[in-house]
C-alpha cells in the first residue's frame, strides 16, 4: 500500500490531526510533544481497526493506493465516544466495546461499503446483521473486493521496537527443516508473517540474499568480518532458536546475540526489514536516531532513500537526521491545543541547499515554537 492522505480524530483525548499528505518517504520533524509519535500511533491504530479492534472515540479518513495495480481506496469511519471508558476493557464483554457509527469504503470513487448506525450496505445491498463493534473491512475480509484492503493494512509495520530486538525466537520443529534449506525463495520469506529475526534465519543459507544484507551491515560496522546464525536446541528439543552471532576482526571468539550492542542489533533489524519485508509495506519508525550511531544512520538512511518499494514514515528531532535527508521529505509538525498540523518544507520557502534549508528550519517559529498555547 501507499498511504496518500490521513486525517485522524481522538474524541476521548480531544486530539485532531489535520489532513497529512504523504509521498514514498516522510520525515516528521518538530520539537518534543507536538504530536509526531501520535501520528504514527494513529496510522498503527488503523491496522488494529482493520483487524477488528473496537477503539473508543476514534474517527479516521485515509486515502491509499495498491502497489500492484495502483487502485485508489478511501476508507472513513468513526466509533462512538464513551466518556468514562474502563481502563482495561474486556474485548469479549460487549458492554465495554464501542459501536461503529459510520463507515465508508470506496475504490476509485465507486462505493463498496456504506455504513450507518442501523445498517451496512455492501456494493449497494444491505447485509444481514453483523457485529456493530468491528469494521466491515474485518468482517468482510474474505470478500474479493475487501481482501486487498485488509491485506494492505496488515503491511503496516511499527519498526525498531528495541524490547523485541534482543529476543531469541523459539522456532517449532516443523520449521527447522525449512530454515536449514538453501533453496528457499526470497518471495516466500517476504510474504510470510514471521518475525523479522525468523526471516533472517530463513535466508541465512541462501548465500546471495544473506550476503547482500551482510554487506550493508558491514558497511556500517567495518570492524565486523562475518555474521552467522546457527541453531541452538532447548532442553526438551521441542523448539530451536537461531541466535545471531558476529565475528569482529582481530577477535578470536564469536560474539553472541546477548552481547551484541543494541545499536548494532537494531541496525541489523532495520537493514533486514528493507530486504525482507514485502513490497507495499509501510514502515513507521519513531525517533529514527534512537540507539543508532552516526555510522549506522548514514548507511540505513541511504538504503531508505533508495528504496522505492516500501513507504517510510519517520519521526526525528535530531539535527543530524534532518540535515541528512533531503528537505523535499521534511514535514514540520506543529500543535495548537489538541489540533496537530503538518506543513511541507517546500511551502515554507526554505533555502535551496540542504545546509541553508536546515539552518532556516531550526530558526523557524513553526519549528522552534511548535506548541502554541494561546
Amino acid at each position: 500500500m501507499r498511504i496518500k492522505k490521513v486525517a485522524f480524530w481522538d474524541n476521548v483525548l480531544e486530539w485532531r490531526f489535520e489532513p497529512i499528505y504523504f509521498s514514498n518517504l516522510a520525515l516528521l520533524v518538530g520539537v518534543s510533544g507536538v504530536g509526531k509519535t501520535q501520528i504514527l500511533k494513529g496510522i498503527s491504530r488503523l491496522k488494529e481497526i482493520a483487524n477488528g479492534a473496537s477503539l473508543n472515540g476514534l474517527a479516521w479518513d485515509i486515502t491509499f493506493s495498491t502497489i500492484d495495480d495502483d487502485v485508489e481506496y478511501q476508507w472513513q469511519g468513526e466509533f462512538e465516544t464513551k466518556k468514562n471508558p474502563v481502563i482495561i476493557p474486556n474485548q469479549e464483554d460487549e458492554a465495554h466495546n464501542c459501536r461503529i457509527v459510520r463507515e465508508h469504503l470506496s475504490r476509485n470513487g465507486d462505493i463498496i461499503i456504506e455504513r450507518t448506525p442501523t445498517e451496512i450496505k455492501f456494493k449497494g445491498n444491505i447485509t444481514p446483521k453483523l457485529s456493530p463493534f468491528q469494521s466491515a473491512v474485518q468482517i468482510l475480509n474474505q470478500e474479493e473486493d475487501i481482501s486487498p484492503v485488509h491485506q494492505d493494512f496488515n503491511k503496516i509495520t511499527y519498526s525498531g521496537n528495541l524490547s523485541s530486538v534482543n529476543e531469541f525466537y523459539d522456532i517449532p520443529i516443523r520449521l527447522i527443516s525449512t530454515i536449514l534449506r538453501s533453496d528457499i525463495l526470497l518471495e516466500q520469506v517476504k510474504s510470510s508473517n514471521l518475525p523479522i529475526q525468523v526471516k533472517i534465519a530463513l535466508i541465512y543459507r541462501n548465500s546471495n540474499i544473506f550476503n547482500e544484507l551482510k554487506r550493508a551491515f558491514i558497511e556500517a560496522f567495518p570492524q565486523v568480518e562475518d555474521i552467522k546464525i546457527e541453531p541452538v536446541e532447548d532442553d526438551d528439543s521441542s523448539f530451536t532458536s537461531f541466535p545471531i552471532q558476529i565475528k569482529e576482526k582481530n577477535v578470536n571468539n564469536w560474539i553472541s546475540q546477548d552481547n551484541i550492542s543494541s545499536g548494532m542489533l537494531k541496525t541489523l533489524i532495520l537493514i533486514s526489514e528493507l530486504y525482507l519485508l514485502p513490497e507495499g509495506t509501510v514502515i513507521l519508525i519513531d525517533e529514527f536516531e534512537n540507539s543508532l550511531g552516526i555510522n549506522c544512520i548514514d548507511v540505513v538512511t541511504d538504503l531508505i532513500v533508495e528504496n522505492r518499494n516500501i513507504q517510510f514514515i519517520l519521526t526525528s528531532h535530531h539535527p543530524y537526521i534532518i540535515n541528512n535527508i533531503s528537505m523535499e521529505y521534511w514535514k514540520i509538525v506543529t500543535r495548537k491545543g489538541g489540533v496537530v498540523t503538518v506543513t511541507d518544507a517546500k511551502d515554507l520557502n526554505l533555502g535551496k541547499s540542504r545546509h541553508q534549508a536546515f539552518t532556516q528550519l531550526i530558526n523557524l517559529e513553526e519549528y522552534s515554537e511548535g506548541i502554541k498555547v494561546e
